[in-house]
């Protein structure tokens, strides 16, 4: 699994932020209109710069362009990838405007961005229509799995874990997760042989992503 951490939060603080970032954009987020579009309307309509991608380490960068903010993205990202580096920035830019300190705009953006790009409010509807197909609810949001996966969780509030190569990200409800990287592996082990009430799915769209939910 190569180096592993546990990645715990308290799920409500991103919906918090995010709704306070909808109304100052004046934006319905039942819409769920996605990153691009409230980044425009706070931002303003001229926000979004694309760079080569061979000038750029990751796939978007906040930066100050005179009194205004720019987010650049690297160019040739496909609409889930821009709606996820966009919604991170932006996420960024909110949390620095309301004076968090570094280390906090680093722990919530993520945390504020998902909640941008899923609203609770949309999330709830879209459920209510699609039902939990993970699949079927990323597409709907422009979403990887791994985002709607942790989403889920935080909106219904089933305790959940996605495990990557190199992470471990826990949300929903408190639950005995294991607490190192070595107690993880066998935990894992463990349930695959058998569950106890744990269900057990790979992700379709990142290779080696596990996801467990109790409950």
């Amino acid at each position: 699994m190569g180096c592993l951490h546990v990645d715990s939060s308290r799920d409500e603080i991103g919906d918090i932020l995010a709704r306070e970032l909808y109304v100052s954009a004046g934006i319905d987020p039942s819409q769920a209109p996605g990153a691009p579009r409230v980044a425009a309307a706070v931002l303003g309509e001229s926000y979004l710069q694309a760079v080569p991608r061979g000038e750029m380490p990751g796939n978007a960068l906040l930066r100050r362009d005179g009194p205004r903010w720019v987010i650049n993205v690297r160019d040739g990202l496909n609409a889930r990838q821009l709606n996820h580096a966009i919604a991170h920035e932006l996420g960024e830019w909110f949390l620095r405007c309301k004076g968090y300190a570094e280390p906090d705009v680093e722990e919530l953006s993520g945390r504020v961005a998902a909640a941008i790009c899923v609203p609770r409010v949309a999330f709830v509807a879209a459920r209510a229509r699609l039902g939990d197909d993970l699949a079927a609810l990323s597409a709907e949001f422009r979403v990887s799995q791994s985002l709607m996966a942790l989403r889920v969780a935080e909106c219904l509030g089933v305790p959940t874990a996605l495990i990557t190569r190199r992470v471990v990200r826990t949300r929903g409800a408190a639950w005995e997760w294991p607490p190192t990287r070595e107690q993880w592996m066998a935990f894992v082990a463990q349930i695959r042989a058998q569950p106890n009430g744990i269900r057990v799915s790979q992700l379709g769209d990142a290779r080696g992503r596990v996801v467990l939910r109790a409950g």
